[in-house]
């Protein structure tokens, strides 16, 4: 009985899994230089591209990566449009989050 439990509870991570970690690319933009985790980014646009717990910020002009662990949220609705949420923090700002365009997910830094 308890390999059955543990084979269903793999599967369900599995599956959950999937949904994330199949890499999935947004665009976003930067007004500001702004931290996202303990890395730097400039201001600019960006190409961010989420597999499992990492997210890849890619600059369009520089073509520079970086890659940035997060915590992932869910919510009850869908999310419209790909957001960046702000927070300044002793005169520089931090992101907080960011909602995924058409699904209910959010990553937090």
């Amino acid at each position: 009985m308890t390999n059955m439990k543990s084979l269903i509870l793999a599967a369900a991570l599995g599956l959950f899994s999937m949904t994330i970690a199949s890499a999935k690319t947004y665009n976003m933009t930067l007004l500001t230089p702004a931290k996202a985790g303990n890395t730097q980014l400039a201001a600019g646009a960006y190409k961010l591209n989420v597999q499992s717990n990492f997210a890849t910020f890619t600059n369009i002009d520089t073509n520079k990566s970086v890659i940035v662990l997060f915590r992932l949220d869910s919510a009850h609705t869908s999310y419209e449009r790909t957001a960046v949420d702000l927070k300044n923090e002793d005169g520089s700002q931090r992101i907080e989050s960011i909602e995924l365009e058409n699904s209910n997910n959010k990553l937090e830094f």
